[in-house]
């Protein structure tokens, strides 16, 4: 391997490295979210909300991490960019937000905690959309390195074992179902059409899961244009 492709290799790791970490925070920020909470009881609600709270906040702040490896990279996609530039400037208020998060400051009513959700719901949207679309890049980018299903999982694999992580295109369950149909299409392959019972029920099965993982990607598409749309990104301008 020369010199420089080494370095760019190094350099895609490093990036995803940093995405894996903000992709943690959410995935923790997520279940603190989704947890049930014994409402009267005031103390466990108010803990409840101090932890989303503060899960969101290094969430944030981690994502911005990840804007300034993608802008120092010089990576470019047509969504993620036009993310980056909103109107409402919402990556220089994302970059406030982090420097309130990491740096320590005096006042617990800094400005900087304020600004970006003053926005209203479209940061919200924007803030999860952004996440999205850079682990949807980081997946099409690696998977553009190689040629063959092998080689893709061996490149998965490698990865894994650096960062114990791989980003995914589409939500975690699609990607799944998608790699067992591939699976099943080539244990199929592998052995000839005996005619049993078993492998028609085999076949019923992969063909059960291509259905499965067809409805999943039209769900996680309008899913998809829906909080790019949200976020200020048309579903014309979005690829």
């Amino acid at each position: 391997m020369s010199d420089g492709l080494q370095t760019q290799v190094e350099q895609t790791l490093a990036f995803a490295r940093y995405l894996s970490w903000a992709d943690l925070l959410r995935n923790l920020f997520e279940a603190e979210m989704s947890r049930e909470v014994d409402a009267p009881d005031a103390t466990t609600l108010r803990e409840h909300e101090w932890r989303w709270f503060g899960l969101m906040c290094y969430w944030y702040a981690s994502l911005h991490v990840v804007i300034e490896a993608w802008r120092k990279l010089g990576f470019s996609d047509p969504v993620i960019d036009r993310l980056l530039a909103h109107p409402k400037e919402l990556r220089r208020l994302l970059r406030r937000y982090r420097n309130a998060v990491f740096h320590y400051q005096e006042s617990l009513l800094d400005p900087r905690f304020i600004e970006l959700p003053a926005q209203g719901a479209v940061h919200v949207y924007w803030v999860w959309a952004l996440h999205d679309e850079f682990m949807r890049f980081l997946a099409e980018h690696l998977s553009a390195q190689v040629m063959t299903d092998a080689q893709r999982a061996e490149l998965r694999e490698n990865i894994e074992a650096v960062i114990h992580w791989y980003p995914y295109r589409e939500v975690p369950q699609v990607e799944s179902i998608e790699r067992s149909v591939a699976h099943g299409r080539e244990l199929l392959g592998r052995y000839p059409d005996d005619r049993s019972e078993e492998r028609q029920e085999f076949e019923r099965s992969v063909e059960f899961a291509e259905a499965t993982l067809r409805e999943g990607r039209q769900e996680w598409a309008a899913l998809r244009a829906d909080r790019l749309r949200e976020a200020g990104v048309e579903q014309d301008e979005a690829s």
